[in-house]
């Protein structure tokens, strides 16, 4: 009798040593996975970005394309004029002290 409660004890043992270390194991993995999905979505949200990024940059390129947009561009950012044209400047008022 003495051997068979040994035997028990032996064996409730190696359970709860066996199922402490598949908890630990099967929460270590569910962690991980977590940190990979977390990951997952910072990449996927930083390739939405830099989609809609490169569409821009492709819209202004499209843009460069045209004459007329070129020559706004050129008028709106460089201050060119054609020839014979006179820009006027319109400054804000001073601030009254």
């Amino acid at each position: 009798m003495a051997e068979t409660t040994w035997k028990k004890k032996l064996f409730l043992i190696l359970a709860f040593i066996e199922s402490s270390f598949l908890l630990f194991w099967g929460a270590k993995s569910y962690y991980q996975v977590r940190q990979a999905q977390n990951q997952v979505k910072k990449v996927e949200e930083e390739l939405n970005q830099l989609r809609l990024e490169n569409k821009t940059l492709m819209q202004q390129v499209e843009n460069m394309k045209d004459p007329f947009y070129l020559e706004k561009m050129a008028r709106e950012k460089l201050g060119l004029a054609k020839k014979g044209e006179i820009i006027y400047k319109i400054l804000p008022p001073k601030p009254k002290k």
